[in-house]
């Protein structure tokens, strides 16, 4: 089963979002491509930054910290496996050369990291679409299938992938649309905040929302 690694995270403190994106992108997802040059047999089969332009924090107290704080990106890695995950994080290249270089751009105490197999329901309606909504539900929160709710709103949006949570974590699931423009996005993001809100408590909203623009850093193999 191909395993989606999905990295949750801020950028590190002090550190503006351009410097972030720049040193995301530039350095640390150049260190990713050497990897997957050097060692294909180690390192990720795809990989994908996500970096982002607007969202909503977590309201709910019970949430993790990094949901209630908000997300600057979500970086997302496959692998052929659950044992391949693994062992990609035991080389000497991510000892050395990856874990190193982490703090230099991610808040490393609000990070969360977690595997999922994704679905992807409706594909995007073109490569060439690159803005996304992540809608992030912690485990302990409704379990609802957001697509088929928001589907009587009638709001538009470019593809559809749901990700569910392969192992016992802080998240439980992740809906992943593609929007064709940003305008698109935000309707987006308040029709599926809507939809869940209506079963929430006052106080208890547990999702985050993230519009990110999407770099397809390594497009597999």
């Amino acid at each position: 089963m191909t395993v989606k690694m999905m990295m949750f995270g801020r950028r590190a403190p002090g550190q503006t979002m351009a410097e972030n994106r720049r040193h995301m992108k530039d350095v640390h997802g150049r260190l990713v491509l050497d990897y997957i040059a050097a060692e294909p047999q180690n390192a990720p089969r795809k990989y994908t930054q996500n970096h982002g332009l607007d969202g909503v924090f977590a309201e709910d107290d019970t949430a993790p910290a990094a949901l209630r704080l908000g997300l600057d990106f979500v970086t997302q890695i496959w692998f052929e496996d659950l044992e391949s995950l693994k062992a990609s994080r035991e080389t000497s290249f991510y000892a050395e050369r990856l874990r190193p270089d982490e703090p230099r751009f991610v808040d490393i105490a609000h990070v969360l990291g977690q595997p999922f197999s994704e679905e992807r329901v409706q594909e995007p309606a073109s490569a060439s679409i690159d803005l996304k909504l992540f809608v992030v539900r912690p485990a302990g929160a409704a379990s609802v299938d957001l697509a088929d709710r928001i589907a009587l709103s009638k709001v538009a949006y470019s593809g559809y992938c749901r990700n569910t949570a392969v192992t016992p974590g802080p998240i439980a699931v992740v809906d992943e649309f593609w929007a064709g423009d940003e305008e698109e996005a935000r309707r987006l993001l308040e029709h599926c905040r809507l939809a869940l809100d209506a079963g929430a408590a006052e106080g208890k909203r547990a999702a985050a929302y993230l519009i990110a623009r999407e770099f397809r850093m390594f497009a597999g193999r």
